[in-house]
């Protein structure tokens, strides 16, 4: 009885395969082109979507967008101007031009030159211009936050030299890199700690009746660098007032070195009651800096830019 329901069942199930397989075999045409019309219809609605966006960018709302770019990038460059101007370099500031006779048909030109950025330091060309002449072009460098002289020494005219004006002829600018120096200041202190000690001026006599002007001080090397190179201007001062100006330089200066200095002036004297000296170094140049021993160019950058 058992054994007769099972082969039933069996039965049923041959039944309902033979038919599901008599459908699919009379049907499967059918499904395969509906099958095929589902694709197609696919692909046309995708590409009816893409031709709409292509139409609608590059001819419904292209005008629109345009639009929209173009105050983006206005409002883009209002605000790359702004910073512009916040962070550029300001012009150099030239001081009054002074003229100074050394006797004999020589002449001293002179102004002061202030760099008011902190952060940037800058190189540059210049030029006097006087009895409507001008001067030979010089190069200089000026750091951040400096004022220092500018001159021209040892002109020589047969005329007086007179109204004197000055020209900043190029000027190139370098911002200070705060990835390797990141507080400028105490940097530039700890590289440029070099101190004049007892400056004086004297007047003394050639046994021949000639009178020379004598400048001697000392300057000591507070820095835990040796420079090559060390320019020094040497300012004679009546009250505030700058009556005369010479520069020498010193060859090398070794870290914790305290070298004596003389130098002489000739020609026409003035009065003065203080003698002014301003080192001249540019910390930004490794060429400035002695090197230790056994150091690289490369060990002697990292040692100086940290």
């Amino acid at each position: 009885m058992n054994e007769g329901g099972f082969l039933l069942e069996e039965k049923k199930e041959d039944k309902r395969f033979f038919r599901l397989s008599f459908w699919w075999v009379e049907h499967r045409a059918v499904l395969k082109r509906l099958g095929y019309l589902f694709f197609i219809l696919v692909d046309v609605f995708l590409l009816l979507f893409v031709f709409w966006h292509f139409l609608d960018a590059f001819a419904i709302s292209s005008v629109k967008e345009e639009r929209a770019v173009a105050q983006m990038v206005a409002y883009g460059q209002s605000d790359l101007n702004t910073y512009t101007r916040v962070h550029k370099a300001h012009d150099l500031i030239a001081g009054r031009p002074q003229v100074f006779s050394t006797g004999g048909g020589r002449y001293d030109l002179y102004t002061t030159l202030q760099n008011p950025n902190t952060d940037w330091w800058a190189e540059f060309t210049y030029s006097f211009t006087t009895n409507n002449e001008q001067t030979d072009s010089r190069q200089g460098f000026i750091l951040p936050g400096e004022e220092k002289p500018v001159v021209i020494l040892g002109i020589e005219s047969i005329t007086p030299l007179v109204s004197p004006s000055f020209s900043l002829e190029t000027v190139r600018w370098h911002r200070v890199d705060h990835h390797l120096i990141a507080d400028y200041q105490t940097w530039a202190k700890d590289r440029l700690a070099i101190i004049a000690l007892d400056a004086q001026f004297s007047q003394e006599t050639y046994t021949d009746g000639k009178t020379y002007g004598q400048t001697t001080f000392s300057l000591k090397n507070e820095t835990a660098f040796s420079y090559y190179d060390l320019g020094l201007f040497v300012l004679l001062k009546r009250g505030s007032s700058v009556v005369g100006i010479n520069r020498t330089t010193l060859s090398a200066i070794e870290s914790g070195e305290k070298v004596n200095v003389t130098l002489n002036w000739f020609g026409t004297l003035p009065s003065v009651t203080q003698v002014e000296i301003i080192p001249e170094l540019n910390v930004f140049d490794l060429d400035v800096y002695k090197s230790l021993s056994g150091e690289t160019t490369r060990d002697t950058r990292t040692r100086v830019f940290r």
